[in-house]
């Protein structure tokens, strides 16, 4: 009866054994079939590298458009400058018409009272002369009228040859004395004649010239009609440009953020390096120059987020990769210059903006300390510096939290 018991115990362990077997391995089927539905799942929910590269396509393209927009500019620009430049020696030769038009004016003036007076002085020597004219016939009248018609008659009624000689001579003299009369009154009228037709002349070739010159402060006034005009309509379409110029670096640093928040996606599908960060400049170059928060944009003049902190550098000053890590990206865009991300794994990205040369490439495995890069002031910027950025799955914070470690100042 005891041997029986026992190998009834006996048989119950086994069993009891061979029901946690079999739970077990239901869980382990279990989880492997759970398992493989999220396995499945993953190629629907995960970032793949062709969405990483098609928004980067996006973004050449914005980059690529906006510069296009950004030549359209800066040709109304000049068209602006070069209208205000004509507007300004347009004013400058309006200016200049108008005060020679004022001395034309008092030329005029001036003629018209010289002429005023020749008249009066070609009168008075035409009076003198019908007056001496006068003289003469009342002579001949009085001559007439005694019976004394000719000289020849004054002559021979002399009493003697003496008398005869004396009334000769003053015969001769007044027929010299009315000849030089008339000479001179002839020369004086002719010469006032002249005078007065030549003020007259003068006076007509300036008016003439007056009249070409209030036609030509018109036509001088119509131009700069016209050039007011259209520089207005050049403002009108620089400030339409502008903001398509303006709305279109909007979209590109858009399309740039959702590029960065792709990759560190992609990225986190990989484990991090792990470690600390080491600065990524010289310690020399330890002056921060902006934070990281918002600010006014020093280029654009908008109120957003700095997403990085800005370290100022000399251009030519070794930019080392904070981590290690692959490289991501390794480019030029108009609001970062000449970039590169690095990948660290995890989702944790750096990224190194306004280079003057890079060093690595897109894919290129680099270690801590490695220099990637020299420090420049391209892109979106107003000096030589560093924007150094780190990222978490795509979102920035500030990097100065993992060099608590290190000393630096803020100017």
């Amino acid at each position: 009866m005891k041997k029986q018991t026992s190998k009834q115990t006996s048989y119950e362990k086994k069993r009891s054994r061979m029901r946690r077997i079999v739970g077990i391995l239901a869980a382990i089927l279990a989880l492997l079939m759970v398992g493989g539905v999220i396995l499945s799942a993953l190629p629907i929910f995960a970032v793949t590298k062709a969405d990483v590269d098609a928004l980067k396509k996006q973004a050449n393209d914005a980059a690529a458009k906006k510069k296009e927009l950004k030549k359209e500019l800066d040709g109304i620009a000049s068209d602006i400058s070069a209208l205000d430049k004509q507007i300004r020696l347009l004013d400058g030769q309006i200016e200049a018409q108008e005060e020679e038009i004022e001395v034309q004016n008092e030329l005029l003036e001036q003629l018209t009272i010289m002429i005023g007076e020749k008249t009066i002085e070609l009168e008075e020597s035409e009076a003198e002369q019908a007056r001496q004219y006068a003289n003469m016939k009342d002579r001949v009248r009085y001559m007439a009228e005694h019976n004394n018609t000719s000289y020849l008659n004054i002559l021979l009624s002399s009493d003697s040859f003496s008398d005869f000689l004396n009334r000769l001579e003053i015969i001769h003299q007044i027929s010299v004395r009315d000849e030089k009369l008339f000479e001179q009154l002839k020369a004086i009228r002719d010469r006032v004649a002249f005078e007065k037709a030549d003020l007259e002349q003068t006076k007509a070739d300036a008016e003439e010239t007056r009249a070409e010159m209030e036609a030509n402060m018109k036509e001088l006034e119509a131009q700069r009609a016209e050039k007011v005009k259209r520089l207005e309509e050049a403002k009108n379409a620089k400030s339409a440009a502008n903001k398509a110029y303006n709305d279109m670096i909007e979209r590109e640093e858009k399309l740039l953020d959702e590029y960065k928040k792709a990759a560190a996606k992609l990225a986190a599908q990989s484990t991090y390096v792990g470690g600390t960060f080491m600065w990524p400049l010289p310690a020399s170059n330890n002056v921060v120059t902006c934070k990281y928060g918002m600010r006014n944009h020093p280029v654009t003049g908008k109120y957003k987020l700095h997403s990085g902190v800005d370290l100022r550098a000399a251009t030519g000053t070794k930019v080392y990769a904070a981590n290690s890590g692959t490289v991501t990206t390794s480019a030029y865009s108009s609001a970062w210059g000449n970039y590169i991300i690095i990948s660290h794994g995890g989702g944790v990205t750096t990224l190194y903006a306004h280079l003057s040369k890079r060093l690595v490439s897109k894919g290129d495995k680099v270690t801590q300390g490695k220099v990637i890069a020299y420090s420049g002031s391209t892109g979106y910027s107003t000096a030589p510096h560093l924007h150094f950025e780190i990222a978490k799955n795509g979102v920035t914070y500030d990097p100065l939290t993992e060099f608590k470690g290190f000393s630096y100042t803020f100017k």
